[in-house]
């Protein structure tokens, strides 16, 4: 019986290492390639803010904007207000130069496509209310649509809030998200995992699938896929940036990252019809990773528990013995020990793939955080070292998410 459960497990890291090598390796081709747009494309924008009670963030986020480095004559705001009741009505109308637009609360999608319904132009960005854009985001979010295949972008988001240990964990996180979306979007021409709250779109692309849609909890994946029905290319801009507010606790990252999983899965399974071998790389990438994440997130708890039991040294009785042995099993520390006792304990089919898997993820981490031009702080280094952790609290995540995604009352996000 534990000769075939480590079979198992065998074939398990196995396909883990196998998705690491294949997303290594697309990262590592798209530092060959060039940028394709090049020419300077400056259209007039219509910028779409849904907001609802962000009386804390929209001057900064309105701000932001207004600071950006395109010419002012060429753009408007439209913020479109879901119902607030707090004071961000008020801070809104300091601004001058900023079309007010007000609903009952009936949800981001609705605001959406108020908002886009009441654009004067034929390029939409859409920008969370909680997100502070770059200098440079507008001039650079648009440049792919000089390409009339084009149907969207989407821009890269940093950690604003990354000073306790959970803003760290998510502030790496991100940073390994947005370089395995720009390689992808690079090498295969076409993104994947789109990113909302930092989007452009041509509006009658948008008009043509029929706008926004309530029908997932992941609008900006679903349009997304749609668009790309309809034969537009997606593409991710590393060059437009911004920084948003990540959740604070466990728990507002459990409602966070719940709804965007099972969105995600959603917004799969109402495209399903686009899964094939012959689709779009990344398109076919975004099926197959969503669904054998949620599925190993079941697998992970018996196949880390069994190993971590299978390979308990003879002499872990002592609280020392047993503390290190953990430690390692739970950091970055595991596979730099492995390496160290080579000579002694020679290689394994689990201490090779173990052992490059902790030295590839952590290399494209860096790598991430390099491109995104974040500093090696104690609190980063700390992240990095204990991600491993991390990724077991959002497997849990994923699984409590697929286990409730009937009891949901949002199952159609619509606040």
């Amino acid at each position: 019986m534990s000769d075939v459960i480590m079979v198992i497990c065998g074939i398990v890291f196995l396909i883990l290492f196998t998705f690491l090598l294949f997303i290594f390796t697309v990262f590592l081709i798209s530092r060959f390639k060039k940028e394709p747009f090049t020419e300077i494309f400056q259209p007039e924008l219509s910028i779409v803010i849904p907001v609802y009670n962000e009386e804390e963030h929209i001057k900064k986020c309105l701000d932001s904007i207004q600071e950006t480095d395109y010419p002012k004559s060429k753009y408007e705001i439209i913020l479109v207000d879901d119902g607030s009741t707090d004071r961000t009505k008020e801070i809104i109308k300091c601004y001058e130069n900023v079309k007010l637009l007000k609903q009952n609360h009936l949800g981001k999608v609705e605001a959406l496509n108020l908002g886009i319904k009441n654009s004067s132009h034929d390029f939409v960005i859409t920008v969370d209310a909680d997100t502070i854009v770059e200098k440079n985001f507008l001039k650079e979010i648009i440049q792919p649509f000089s390409d009339k295949t084009v149907g969207a972008a989407t821009g890269n988001s940093k950690v604003i809030n990354k000073d306790t240990m959970l803003g760290s964990f998510q502030n790496i996180e991100y940073h390994f998200n947005n370089m395995i979306r720009h390689s992808f979007s690079t090498v295969f021409r076409n993104g994947i995992w789109f990113f909302g709250a930092l989007a452009c779109y041509r509006k009658n692309a948008l008009e043509e699938v029929g706008l926004f849609k309530k029908d997932t909890m992941s609008e900006d994946i679903d349009i997304s896929l749609e668009l790309k029905r309809k034969g537009y290319r997606i593409i991710n801009v590393a060059s437009a940036g911004g920084s948003t507010f990540v959740p604070k606790t466990l728990k507002e990252l459990y409602s966070q990252r719940s709804r965007w999983w099972t969105g995600v899965l959603q917004a799969l399974f109402k495209n399903k019809n686009m899964f094939s071998l012959k689709a779009c790389p990344s398109v076919t990438f975004l099926f197959v990773n969503h669904m054998w994440w949620t599925f190993y997130a079941f697998l992970s708890f018996p196949i880390i528990g069994y190993q971590v039991n299978y390979w308990l040294p003879y002499n872990s009785d002592s609280f020392v013995n047993l503390f290190s042995y953990l430690f390692r099993w739970f950091s970055f520390s595991g596979p730099l020990y492995v390496i160290y006792k080579i000579p002694e304990w020679g290689l394994s089919f689990y201490s090779f793939f173990g052992v490059l898997s902790g030295l590839i993820s952590t290399a494209m981490i860096l790598s991430a955080m390099k491109i995104f031009k974040d500093k090696l702080t104690l609190k980063n280094m700390v992240a990095i070292f204990f991600y491993f952790p991390y990724t077991i609290i959002l497997n849990t995540f994923i699984i409590i998410s697929v286990l409730t995604f009937k009891f949901r009352k949002d199952l159609h996000f619509i606040s």
